[in-house]
């Protein structure tokens, strides 16, 4: 079917006819019909650019003049597309089949055709690729901005990251090395050909090095994410604990008489000024300062300091003590004892009794598990806890710990 220039202008003439109609639909999302617009809808119906909606009297906007605006505003763009690499480079193999024929036999018209079908087929192609990444890209940066939730976000996320997974399949599905057999396949090939497929190469590399960084990130966000929604569990738990149990108070090991002088709590500072303004001796003389200052018509010039250098210190500092940690050194002890027992359990209160700590039994256990949890990851992946305590009803999982094993696994 061929088009002349009269009826693209027509429809063109149509659009700017009914531009503000189009834009309230668009806009509005439905257009309601009525006696004063009736014969302007039918017309831009019988056209193709309105459709009707779910009830008779309200129509929309057509999905492909919808698409145009959105992308000619670049709104509302959806990175996932449905995109079949295969059937595009099927029709890529046989539109240039159908252009080397056309050549061979001098139709120069139908030739025309195939070349500007070749160069459409790629170009959208390339286009749809570019604006799902860029459009991905987007979301991803705003950490999916348009949803509240972390458990939304998370969703956003999971269902990005398949989507990604699914267009490198599709782009598997493109061969570099086939795409250069199509220059090869002929000795004479037209440069205006050669040029469309080595530029579509070209587009082709930056898009597949583009999503391999966009997946990247979006496993890292994933991550992240997930860390924040267990903050954010945990958050939520301990607040609705607090909420049913309003007697709870957490233990201070620091108000323990027997805890060791590192890890007793200092007493506060008690923040005062340097003068007492409540002092009723002192208000009278700071009340006649505060009215002579306010007399003064000109404020009384600073007194001048003496600014006579003072010879330099040239003693040799003390050597200041090293102060160590008595505990840390003895749970550093206590790994070293478990890494060199390679296959044997190490009990952590076995220890705590042959060295005569003075620290509770509890305390010792809490501060050995959070030093381990301080360790390097290829440290702590060396030595295996495994703890054990009363289980509370309920809940899952070591609540009282009451020992604790460690043991070298590599």
């Amino acid at each position: 079917m061929s088009f002349d220039h009269e009826q693209i202008a027509g429809l063109i003439r149509k659009l700017a006819s009914a531009d503000q109609l189009l834009a309230k639909t668009y806009i509005d999302g439905t257009l309601h019909a009525d006696d004063e617009n009736r014969a302007a809808i039918d017309s831009l119906k019988k056209s193709g650019l309105l459709r009707t909606a779910d009830t008779g009297d309200e129509y929309r906007l057509t999905g492909d003049l919808k698409r145009l605006i959105d992308r000619l505003l670049l709104r509302n763009q959806r990175y996932q597309q449905n995109l079949n690499m295969a059937k595009m480079i099927l029709n890529v193999e046989e539109d240039i089949e159908d252009y080397r024929r056309a050549l061979e036999q001098n139709k120069r018209d139908e030739a025309q055709y195939h070349l500007e079908q070749i160069d459409d087929t790629l170009y959208e192609a390339i286009e749809a690729l570019e604006n799902s990444l860029g459009v991905m890209f987007a979301v991803i940066t705003s950490q999916f901005g348009f949803v509240s939730s972390l458990n939304g976000k998370i969703r956003q996320n999971q269902r990005a990251l398949a989507y990604a997974q699914q267009l490198v399949q599709e782009l598997n599905h493109v061969r570099i090395d086939g795409c250069y057999d199509w220059l090869s396949s002929w000795s004479a090939i037209p440069p205006e050909l050669s040029r469309k497929i080595i530029r579509f190469i070209d587009q082709y590399k930056s898009v597949v090095e583009r999503l391999t960084g966009i997946v990247g990130r979006m496993k890292e966000l994933l991550f992240k994410l997930r860390l924040q929604e267990q903050t954010a569990n945990r958050c939520r738990a301990m607040a609705q604990f607090l909420r049913n149990h309003p007697e709870w108070e957490p233990l201070d090991w620091s108000a323990e008489a027997d805890v060791p002088k590192l890890l007793q709590r200092g007493p506060g500072l008690s923040l005062r000024p340097g003068i007492n303004a409540g002092n009723p001796l002192l208000q009278a003389d700071l009340a006649a300062i505060v009215h002579e200052l306010r007399r003064q018509a000109k404020p009384v010039a600073p007194l001048t300091r003496d600014s006579a250098t003072s010879p330099l210190d040239t003693k040799a500092p003390e050597q200041i003590p090293y102060g160590q940690d008595l505990y840390e050194s003895h749970i550093e002890n206590l790994f070293a004892l478990a890494l060199e027992r390679q296959g044997r359990k190490v009990s952590a209160l076995h220890y705590w009794r042959d060295q005569d700590l003075e620290v509770k039994a509890e305390l010792w256990l809490d501060m050995v598990f959070a030093q381990y949890c301080c360790l390097p990851g290829r440290i702590r992946r060396a030595i295996a806890l495994d703890m054990q305590g009363k289980n509370l009803q309920g809940f899952n999982g070591n609540q009282i710990i009451e020992e604790i094993q460690l043991q070298r696994v590599a």
